[in-house]
């Protein structure tokens, strides 16, 4: 199996089921928007954006960590399985305890105290997941069919019990149960092929271990700072329903970058295999690994961009047309995310976790100042504005670190792409067409306008076809 085919196996597992998902996730949100009003949704965005950092608390980098070491050393890996979810359980009464402190020193109705422990059970659902032991050993198929049954669940339950805005205590009820039997479900594989794991308490090995995961951790606290602190300031300094617009407009850009996310996990174990191995394979792949992302992301950008009132209006109604001017910002950092996917994934690879943390603090730092300074005066435009020239900052610097490890051309693979997009958007602006038609003629010439270009060729048409037939 090819360095591509490898990769693309792992994705296309990942891919088929996210797709599924992600489509049943954004039907839910898009639910759950028009049902508990603008002022509702905003409520529920500002309580999950406060849990992401108690559950932070509990990752410490534990994921990133463990399934590098186990894609690495599959010997030692009972021993690394025990550790971790060890540490988690201790970290998970920890972190619940203290949400339950936060909860009690902010002020904040009772009635929204409550929704955010609600919500905070996820901690312990999320302390014991084990998607980085699948992804470590190369079972994406394992992680996918997880990811699948709590969507399911969710959204299912979702649509059945939420008739109207005073169920909104019902929805992270619904998320916990979801989230519980997925993982029964994950769990009961995990037994078959690794058996059931020990409780182990060598404090030293967390020493060693908490040594070169917390890198990994500060970095997903940091990122974390900058896809949701706006959020959490939105919500403490305007209100929840300014929250609603920019959410409403911030799931459109999470659910386009879905794409690069899993592209990234597909690509990180074989990083981290053939680092060790040949440069020459990593450049390889990094290059190939740069096009695809490009070659999805800037058309992504710019067709949101050129259709966000139509989307906005479509989705979600015109309660929500204020979120337009938002998310004209916050699309241009789907690109930053494309363009960065691989360089990241590299340098945790490589083992260089404590550039990537530069990169991130640094950008979650930028965020932090920026969001004080805007927000007050410019409201969720100003949150969009911090976050992108945030995502700038942190793709810069990934690149720069990334120069000793890889050389790629990527100013000759956006020129194309950046091109062939910005005619594909003026001709969707033109058009008098629905979304949806609009959407497949956009996607149409894009890949006309590439061809042209010759930022896509016959040969890469076939060999992607190839590739994917080969995946399965």
């Amino acid at each position: 199996m090819t360095i591509s085919n490898k990769v693309l196996k792992n994705f296309s597992f990942l891919l088929g089921a996210d797709l599924l998902t992600k489509a049943l996730s954004f039907i839910g949100i898009i639910y759950l928007a028009r049902i508990l009003t603008v002022e509702g949704f905003g409520k529920i965005e500002f309580a999950q954006a406060i849990i992401v950092y108690f559950i932070l608390l509990v990752n410490q980098g534990l994921d990133l960590w463990g399934t590098r070491e186990i894609a690495k050393e599959q010997e030692k890996r009972q021993e690394i399985i025990n550790n971790i979810l060890s540490i988690r359980f201790f970290l998970s009464l920890l972190a619940y305890g203290a949400l339950i402190l936060f909860v009690f020193i902010i002020n904040k109705p009772g009635d929204f105290k409550k929704l955010i422990l609600l919500y905070g059970l996820t901690i312990f659902t999320f302390s014991f997941t084990l998607n980085w032991f699948f992804q470590g050993i190369e079972r994406m198929e394992i992680i996918a069919l997880g990811r699948l049954i709590s969507q399911l669940l969710y959204v299912g339950g979702i649509f059945f019990i939420i008739k109207n805005s005073s169920y909104i205590f019902q929805v992270p009820l619904i998320k916990f149960i979801a989230a519980f039997f997925s993982l029964g479900v994950l769990a009961y594989l995990f037994f078959k092929i690794d058996g059931i794991p020990k409780l182990s308490l060598n404090l030293s090995l967390w020493k060693e271990i908490f040594k070169q995961s917390l890198p990994m951790g500060f970095s997903l606290i940091a990122i974390q700072i900058y896809y949701n602190l706006d959020t959490i300031m939105l919500g403490f300094i305007k209100g929840e329903k300014e929250v609603g617009w920019y959410n409403a407009a911030y799931k459109i850009v999470l659910l386009s970058i879905g794409f690069a996310g899993l592209f990234g996990n597909a690509l990180y174990p074989t990083l981290t295999r053939y680092y060790k191995e040949s440069r020459e394979k990593i450049q390889t792949l990094v290059r190939q690994s740069s096009r695809i992302t490009l070659f999805f992301g800037i058309p992504i950008a710019m067709g949101i961009f050129f259709l966000s009132k139509d989307i906005m209006q479509t989705i979600y109604g015109s309660s929500y047309l204020k979120g337009v001017g938002a998310l004209q910002i916050l699309v241009w950092s789907i690109f930053t995310i494309y363009t960065n996917v691989p360089f990241a994934f590299l340098l945790l690879a490589a083992e260089r976790q404590k550039e990537y943390m530069y990169a991130v603090v640094l950008g979650a730092s930028v965020n932090l100042l920026l969001n004080f300074i805007l927000i007050p005066r410019y409201s969720l435009l100003g949150a969009s504005i911090a976050t992108v020239i945030c995502e700038i900052v942190v793709l810069s610097l990934i690149l720069f670190y990334s120069r000793e490890l890889v050389k790629v051309p990527l100013l000759e693979y956006i020129a194309k792409g950046v091109v062939s997009s910005f005619l594909m958007g003026l001709t969707l602006y033109f058009l008098p067409f629905n979304l949806f038609i609009k959407i497949l003629i956009g996607a149409l010439s894009y890949f006309i306008w590439m061809f042209i270009l010759k930022g896509v060729s016959r040969e890469d048409v076939r060999l992607f076809f190839q590739l994917l037939r080969s995946s399965y």
